[in-house]
Order: structure tokens, then sequence, then C-alpha cells
């Protein structure tokens, strides 16, 4: 019984990577390899990020012979993204998991449950810790010098400290459950709070970054610093090093905590997966109902759909949360960066392309937002709802398309007016960039839209999956950065013929050409994928 339902569990974990949900079969040959190749181009680039600066450190660290905090900078890197990475999933996987209730009506023990659940927030973290500890190793390994021991050491301590995360993600996790079921609004919570951890977490690293190398220059007082405060993690730095009694006490630390952790659990996973779901009670008033439109009463349902859930809102929306105070940004800091275009527009062609440079940071900007990819997977079991409604199927998909547009166009163009602002430029661009702008958040809505009507996910527990780790939401979001590099690029050979503003009248046509050809096929071909799904 353990063994099924760990192999449940994980195999839900990623079963993005290997199941083609819309044929509901196993997804083999070309189609998984190019999903495969996808994935590991990102978690490439990722890492390339992480070794750089691991590096860095490194070469910076091993001749002062503070090696053990080289593994506690890295460490502490590790411990936050994995647990900011995995506590959402701990949340909505461990406590409010759609078949909770299904599972716990079986005969089956709660403890198994557990245990279960447990497996699959452990390779969440595990996942999103190795991002940081994979590389930090490789780079330890060269340029750290360590000893047979410390090798050994060096490769067993990520998996020791995935059970930390496991740990923290738990506790943070219980934490978001425990007060989203008493409160009314917990959506609104849950993402004010997020968005305040994520605001926090970019101060604090462009402080860091700011301050690097005055930090450097005092690192062995801050080293003496954070013995005590960080005593594991020192430990951790240690053992990795090669110290054998280090590794000890760092193991015993975890596993006590892990043990203390599921201890815990085990006492309140029972009460808090059967918890009222924050579900507030209603006294019924008579009143008579306002007539609306058919239009309006579907747009009105996705924005519910949209506000009611935090995982939803923060991830395909963040970047319209951000676009405004990108425009500011640039307002603020525009002599700073006209500082830095140089390096960009003397590669591309001189300070006559500065204007192709802001029509493409407007269209990046663009590509942060797309409600559309994972709008149709979110519908899952409840699809069945929108297929019966007297209306059709085009009108629902066209209020997918609207509330995308309702929340980009004018996040994105608050960004752009702050750019032609900042900038200046000539008086055809006033007109071409806010067009191409405008066009681009039309593609990526109608192509995040065609994207998951191609490949849906209907049949996930835990939302998470169709938001973050489907393939429809993967190739909108890079798709659009890729398309707006490709066009970057295609101008290079260009360049001589073509003037700026030509150019980007052509792309304005392009992008409209493309967006009347998903439209049409949305209405016809699309609206009929969704009435058989």
């Amino acid at each position: 019984m353990i063994k099924a339902l760990f192999k449940k569990q994980i195999a839900e974990v990623f079963s993005f990577f290997y199941m083609d949900t819309r044929k509901k079969a196993r997804r083999t040959g070309r189609g998984l390899a190019g999903f495969l190749l996808l994935y590991l181009g990102l978690i490439g680039y990722l890492g390339v990020m992480v070794f750089m600066m691991a590096k860095f450190l490194c070469e910076a660290l091993v001749p002062m012979e503070l090696s053990w905090f080289y593994f506690v900078i890295m460490g502490l890197l590790a411990l936050v993204l994995g647990v900011f990475g995995s506590v959402f999933n701990t949340y909505a996987t461990l406590y409010l998991a759609k078949d909770n209730d299904i599972l716990l009506a079986m005969p089956i023990p709660p403890r198994y449950i557990l245990l279960a659940r447990l497996a699959g927030v452990y390779a969440s973290g595990l996942f999103f810790e190795l991002i940081v500890m994979l590389p930090a190793t490789v780079a330890w390994l060269i340029w750290g010098e360590p000893t047979v021991l410390g090798v050994i050491f060096a490769l067993l301590v990520p998996f020791v400290l995935s059970f930390f995360v496991l740990s923290l993600s738990c506790l943070v996790g219980l934490a978001v459950a425990a007060i989203s079921v008493r409160i009314k609004r917990r959506s609104l919570v849950i993402t004010l709070l997020s968005l305040g951890f994520l605001a926090l977490y970019m101060w604090g690293y462009t402080k860091l970054m700011a301050s690097l190398t005055d930090l450097l220059a005092m690192v062995g007082d801050i080293a003496e610093r954070v013995k005590g405060p960080l005593f594991p993690l020192y430990h951790m730095g240690l053992a990795a090093t090669g110290k054998a009694t280090s590794m000890l006490i760092f193991v015993g630390i975890v596993l006590a905590v892990f043990a203390a952790v599921f201890l815990f659990l085990s006492h309140s996973f029972l009460t808090l997966a059967t918890t009222n779901k924050g579900v507030a009670k209603r006294e019924y008033k008579h009143e008579r109902a306002a007539q609306g439109s058919v239009n309006g009463a579907l747009l009105r349902k996705e924005l519910k759909r949209l506000l009611s859930s935090p995982t939803y809102l923060l991830n395909c929306g963040l970047g319209a949360l951000f676009l405004p105070v990108l425009g500011v940004m640039a307002l603020i800091f525009r002599d700073d960066i006209l500082t830095m275009l140089p390096l960009f527009t003397g590669f591309l062609g001189g300070e006559e392309v500065l204007p192709l440079l802001l029509a493409a940071m407007a269209c990046m900007m663009a590509s942060m937002v797309y409600f559309t990819a994972p709008s149709v997977s979110l519908e899952g079991k409840n699809l069945w709802i929108v297929q019966s409604l007297p209306v059709a199927p085009k009108r629902v998909l066209y209020a997918k398309l609207k509330l995308h547009l309702l929340i980009g166009v004018p996040t994105v163009g608050a960004a752009v007016i702050c750019l032609l602002v900042a900038f200046s430029p000539s008086w055809p661009f006033f007109i071409l960039t806010p067009l191409v702008a405008l066009l681009f958040t039309v593609l990526t809505a109608l192509f995040g839209l065609f994207m998951n009507l191609k490949a849906p996910n209907l049949t996930w527990t835990n939302e998470m999956v169709p938001v973050k780790q489907s393939l429809s939401v993967m190739v909108t979001m890079f798709g659009g950065w890729a398309a707006v590099l490709a066009l970057g690029a295609l101008y290079i050979p260009v360049r001589e013929i073509l003037a700026p503003a030509v150019y980007l009248a052509l792309i304005c046509a392009v992008l409209a050409a493309l967006c009347v050809v998903l439209f049409a096929w949305i209405g016809k071909r699309g609206a009929q994928i969704l009435s058989e799904l």
C-alpha cells in the first residue's frame, strides 16, 4: 500500500515530463525528447548562472582558508530557493490537496498518506535545491582543492541538506495552510505576503550585489559572526571540506529537526486535511438579480477564478504587477540606463537603433503576462460545466482572451508610456512602439490560448501543475522572449538596408497578421477542440 502511495505521489510531481495530458498517454520519441530538451535548456541556463557566481566566490574564499564559509553562502542560497520553490507545493499538496478526502475515506492509515505527501514535497525541494548545490559542488571540486574525504562529503551534503529544506518547507507550508483555512480572503492575503517576500528578497539581493566587493573585504569578520546564528550551516560547511566530526553533527541536527517536524505533522495532518477550507457561512438574502450579458458573465467567471487563486495570479500575473514598477524605475534610473545603452546600440548599428531597443523592452514586458496559457487546463474536472452552458464554445475562449487583455494592455501601456517619456525617441516611434507592444500583448494572449488548447491538462489534483509545470506555460513564456531576441538578431544583417522605423513597421505588420490567423483559428478550430475535450 505504502509503495503504491509513494509511486502515485512521485508520478504526480513529475507527470508533466512524460504525460501528454491531451492524449492521456505517455510521451514517446520526439515529443518526449523535445520536452526534456526544453526543460534541460532552462535548468542549464540557471545552472550556468549559479556556477559563475560559485566560481567567483570559490576563487575569493579558498585562498583565505574560508572554504567552509563558501558552503555556508551557497547552502543558505540553496535553502532559500528550495523552501521558496516548494512551499506552495507543500501548501497545496501536503495539506489542502483535492484528493485528501478520497484518500482519507479509504482504509489507509493517515501516516501512510502523510509519508507519501512528504515524498512529493521532498522531491520538489530537492529539485530546486540542486539547482544551486550541484553547480556549487562542481565549482568546489575544480577550484577548492578538496581532500578525498572532502569529495565524498561534498557530494553527500546536498542530500542531507534536502531534509532540512523539507522540514522548513513543511513548517512554512503548515503556517500558510493554518492561516488560509481561518481567513475569508485568503487568496488576497497569500498574494500580498508572497509579493512582500519577493520584494524583500529582490531588495536584499540588489543590496548584496551592490556591496559584494566590500563584503569580501571584511569577509573574515563576517565569517566569525555567522558561526553561532548559522550553527547547522557552519558545520555543513566544515563537513563539505572533509571534517568527519562536523559531518556527524550536521547529520544529527538535520535528522533531529526532521524527526520533530514529522512527529508534529503526524498529530496535525488529519486536522488540517479535514478542516473546512475557509468557506464562510453566508446568510441568504432575498434580492432581485440584475440581468447582464453572456459575455459579461463569462468574463466575471474568469476574473473570479483568477482572484481566487494566488498560484494563478502570482505566476501568470506577476509581470502585470511589476510592469508599472519597471516603467517608473526607467524614469528614475534614466541616466544610468543611458550610460549602458552604447554597449548594445554600438553592436546593433549606432544610437539610431535606440527606439528598437525600447520596442524590444516593451515586448519583453508584454511576454511576462500569460494568463491564457493555463486557462483551459484550470477548468480541470469542471470543464463539463463550461461545455454544458448554452453558449458557443468560442465565447468561452474569447472571455479568457478578454481577461488577459483587460489586465495586460493597461499595465504594458503604462510601462511603455514611462519608456517613451524617459528616452524621448523621434515622433514615428511614439506611434510604433506602443503599437508593437499592444500587438505583442494580443499575440501572447492568443498564442498562450492556442498552446493550452493543443496541450491541455485536465486531470491535475494540484493547480501548481497546469500553472507552473505545463508545456503551454513554458512555451508561451520563453517563446515570447525567444521571439524578441530572434527579431533583434534578424535586424543585424538588414540594418544597412532598412531604417529602424521601417523595420519596426514591418514587425507590426507581421504581428498583426499572426494575430488575425490565431484569432480565426481559436474561433473555429479552437472552439471545436474545447467542445471535444
